[in-house]
């Protein structure tokens, strides 16, 4: 009696659309994860110390002293000292050449100094020349040699401790003993000769 229609269904069958899968998700990774190995940490550099090395009251020390850092003499030192910058306490002594960049003397120097900076306090007893850039000297300093200004440019550079190793030893003068001096023999005078007796006539 009824008879359908197929093309409708042939349509409503096409119409129909399949079922779509859904693509898998992979869970997004941390962008510091991804940063990690593009970032290479690099190496700090050392820094360097703030802390001077003391050579502290009651030490004596013979021989030169390099450092390319600060050094505070409250001792004494026999030599010459090359550092970068140098503090002499009200006891500190020291006997040689000091070449730094700073120099700042409260206690005795005997020797030439040679730096950018030097500040001489009213404790300071200094005999020698001082090579300067910049020069304070206080009242009440003892203070004996010649004042020089010079450039910083013109200026000795402070050694390094492979530097003053090369530096040529001073032949030392090898003192000969000489011989003591025989005492003089007194000269007695000649003993007269007697002439022959002539006989008498």
């Amino acid at each position: 009696m009824f008879s359908r229609d197929k093309s409708k269904e042939k349509t409503e069958l096409t119409a129909t659309p399949a079922p779509r899968q859904q693509p898998t998700q992979q869970p997004a990774r941390p962008a510091a994860a991804e940063s990690r190995p593009q970032q290479q940490q690099q190496p700090k550099a050392p820094q360097r110390s703030t802390m001077p090395s003391i050579i502290s009251e009651g030490l004596h020390i013979t021989g030169n002293i390099a450092s390319d850092g600060d050094v505070q003499v409250d001792g004494s030192v026999s030599g010459d000292v090359h550092v970068r910058a140098l503090t002499i306490g009200a006891s500190g002594n020291v006997d040689g050449k000091i070449v730094a960049e700073e120099i700042t003397v409260s206690g005795s120097v005997e020797g030439q100094l040679s730096a950018r900076t030097v500040m001489i306090s009213r404790t300071a007893h200094v005999v020698g020349d001082v090579l300067h850039d910049v020069l304070s000297i206080e009242s009440g300093a003892e203070f004996q040699g010649r004042c020089q200004r010079r450039p910083a440019s013109e200026l000795e550079v402070p050694k390094t401790a492979a530097q003053m190793a090369q530096q040529p030893k001073q032949p030392q003068k090898v003192q000969t003993a000489t011989p003591p001096q025989q005492a003089a023999k007194p000269v007695s005078p000649p003993k007269p000769t007697s002439a022959p007796a002539t006989p008498a006539s």
